[in-house]
């Protein structure tokens, strides 16, 4: 394609573009002592890439590579050599699936090679300011130009937005409030794989960003939304760790319907997280959630009054 980046001069540059984000405050693009990405098979040339922050899923097509997601910044360097030296194509089309620096680091390299990022319009929103999180005590300020989404969509209640490149189909969707107030899911309908990003979490609680627009209710309806998309033979994409069959959707669904009843319960008894978490109202969920269920119980409730105020009429 003109004007694109051919393989060899992208892998030459990269050296340069690590030196450049280190200069303006970046953390090293390397991570020292962590293992390297690598690419596990999921179904006709799609693969998950593992070990670069959040997970990231790539597909080759005659026009170039998708990629949805592009890791943390620590780990952008060796992302973009693990995926020159794996398609012969440039990265022609990159999907955020929320704006959290796990899932969206290595957006300044392949913003800056050329690549169109899509996302949904709240997720461009937080990338173009500084922002202080609480529950992290971190502030995070504006990300450059070359790593902002260039495509954004607005809607609240989204019909699914069809997309293709090179013959191959993607559909993306918005999940409103779940596990920020950006987040969409990627689908490759013709391979039956769903990428959900933040909304569906392995081995741990999920997330529940409060401060940028995330909350318990609405992770329990784009969980119940990303049920629908799948069957039995269906391969979800979590936000890190192994793909998924739809039976840890069901069980993500109901640990997280369960936990919003009894937060509503002991909250009306005036009952702060920290005593929740002393009920154990999370117990028979923390073997297999794992994590800190303290910060997740947190998180949960305060999503409850930030957005949209959910606990007031129940809590006086």
């Amino acid at each position: 394609m003109v004007g694109r980046p051919d393989r060899r001069r992208f892998l030459r540059n990269l050296g340069s573009f690590g030196v450049a984000l280190a200069v303006t405050g970046w953390p090293a693009l390397r991570a020292r002592g962590a293992p390297a990405p690598s690419a596990v098979p999921l179904r006709e040339g799609l693969v998950q890439i593992e070990g670069a922050g959040g997970n990231v899923v790539a597909l080759e097509t005659s026009e170039g590579v998708v990629l949805v997601d592009s890791g943390a910044p620590e780990h952008a360097e060796a992302l973009a050599k693990l995926v020159a030296e794996t398609f012969a194509a440039p990265v022609e089309l990159l999907f955020n699936t929320h704006w959290h620096l796990a899932h969206t680091g290595g957006n300044d390299l392949f913003g800056r090679a050329g690549a169109t990022i899509v996302a949904h319009e709240n997720t461009r929103l937080w990338m173009t300011t500084e922002f202080y999180v609480e529950w992290e005590d971190r502030t995070y300020p504006k990300r450059r130009p070359q790593a902002q989404p260039t495509r954004t969509f607005r809607s609240h209640e989204p019909q699914p937005i069809e997309i293709e490149l090179g013959g191959r189909r993607m559909v993306y969707a918005h999940l409103k409030e779940a596990h920020t107030d950006g987040d969409i899911f990627v689908q490759f309908p013709e391979l039956n794989v769903v990428v959900a990003g933040g909304v569906l979490s392995v081995g741990r609680y999920p997330v529940i960003d409060y401060i940028t627009g995330g909350w318990i209710g609405g992770m329990i309806d784009a969980t119940e939304r990303l049920l629908a998309l799948c069957d039995d033979e269906t391969l979800i994409v979590p936000e890190s760790g192994p793909a998924q069959r739809r039976t840890h959707l069901v069980a993500q669904r109901d640990m997280l319907t369960t936990v919003r009843e009894r937060i509503e319960e002991l909250a009306v008894q005036g009952k702060s997280p920290a005593e929740m978490h002393e009920a154990g109202i999370t117990r028979d969920f923390d073997a297999a959630w794992g994590g800190d269920a303290l910060a997740f119980l947190r998180n949960a409730y305060e999503s409850m009054w930030w957005t949209g105020g959910r606990l007031r009429g129940i809590v006086a």
